[in-house]
Formats: C-alpha cells, sequence, structure tokens
C-alpha cells in the first residue's frame, strides 16, 4: 500500500489534463484576438477604398454605389469569414461640408454620454453654441456633399467556444468601419 502512494507514475498526465483547457482558451482566444484586430485594419483599408470607388463619380445610382461597396468589401474581406446568414450593412449620411460631419468636442462632466447646457465645449464655428453633426436629408448627396460610410461587418469568430468568454455566444463578432469623402463638385454633362 506504502508503495502504491509514492507512486508518481501518471501524475504528469493528471496534470496536464487538469490544465489543458485553460492553456486552449488562452491560445485560442489569443489567436482570435490577432485575427480580430488584422479583420479590423483590412475592415478599414477595405470601406475606404470602397467609398472612393463608389463616388468617382456623382452618375452612379445610391443602388450602384451601394453594390460597388458590398462587392468591394466583400472581396478584401474575403480571409475573414463571415457569419452565416448574415450580410454587410452599409449606412450613408450626408452633410453639407466637413465641419458639420462631426460634433463639436465636449467635457462629459456628468458622465452621460451627451451633451448638456453648462458643460465645456469646443465652439469650432464661433457661433457661441454647441453644434451636433448635422446631416442633410438623402443618403447620396449631391455635388460638392460630405457622405459618410459606415460599413457592419459580421465576422464569424474562429473558435466558437472563445465567444462564450467574451459575450459573443452566438459566434459572431461585429466589425465596424467609417470613412468620410466628398462627392464630386460637379456633375459631367
Amino acid at each position: 500500500m506504502n508503495r502504491l502512494i509514492r507512486d508518481a507514475r501518471g501524475v504528469t498526465i493528471v496534470e496536464f489534463a487538469i490544465i489543458l483547457p485553460a492553456m486552449l482558451t488562452l491560445i485560442c482566444g489569443t489567436v482570435e484576438m490577432g485575427h480580430m484586430i488584422l479583420a479590423r485594419q483590412v475592415l478599414e483599408g477595405a470601406v475606404v477604398d470602397a467609398a472612393r470607388k463608389a463616388t468617382a463619380s456623382m452618375e452612379t445610382g445610391e443602388a450602384d454605389r451601394r453594390a460597388i461597396m458590398i462587392a468591394s468589401i466583400t472581396s478584401s474581406m474575403a480571409s475573414f469569414p463571415r457569419a452565416p446568414g448574415q450580410a454587410i450593412d452599409i449606412q450613408t449620411r450626408v452633410y453639407a461640408d466637413f465641419s458639420s460631419a462631426y460634433p463639436e468636442t465636449y467635457t462629459d462632466t456628468n458622465g452621460n454620454n451627451r451633451f448638456d447646457a453648462g458643460e465645456p465645449y469646443v465652439d469650432r464655428n464661433r457661433n457661441g453654441q454647441w453644434d451636433n453633426a448635422t446631416a442633410k436629408t438623402g443618403t447620396l448627396g449631391g455635388p460638392g456633399d460630405v457622405v459618410s460610410y459606415t460599413a457592419r461587418y459580421p465576422k464569424r469568430l474562429l473558435f466558437g467556444f472563445v465567444g462564450r468568454f467574451v459575450g459573443r455566444a452566438n459566434g459572431v463578432l461585429p466589425l465596424s468601419a467609417t470613412t468620410v469623402v466628398r462627392n464630386e463638385a460637379v456633375v459631367r454633362s
């Protein structure tokens, strides 16, 4: 009996079996994080490139612009699996100029994530009041307008079980990227 208690054979395999799940989760999580960072960077470039292609001519209609952007982003993101049954979503907003495309910065003194009267702000246009981003109506914009494109890409996680640890049990990591471009100043006739 004493000899059986002192026998240490097999201890290594038991220790390995105990630590293996944590080690695999850590390794897979690191790979997933790296893949997500790379996918985010590629998406940023893809959105800029797609917006450039889509706004190359004012004669291109809204449906065609959207199709050009989706095709371009899909091509650029081919190495990053998209979640089954989910599509790339593109949201557009039109502004008169670049200064109206971004809200004036402010200090959120009460921490409610919105501007309230009395909070300090940077008055970029020097009109004496805080201005939010002021979008125009429409999604295509006219000659010289500034258009903001936001693309949302539903990236499928490489390791589905990692999703449970990062709050993505459905296995989808929504990535988004935004770019702002100016339409051509004139329409060719």
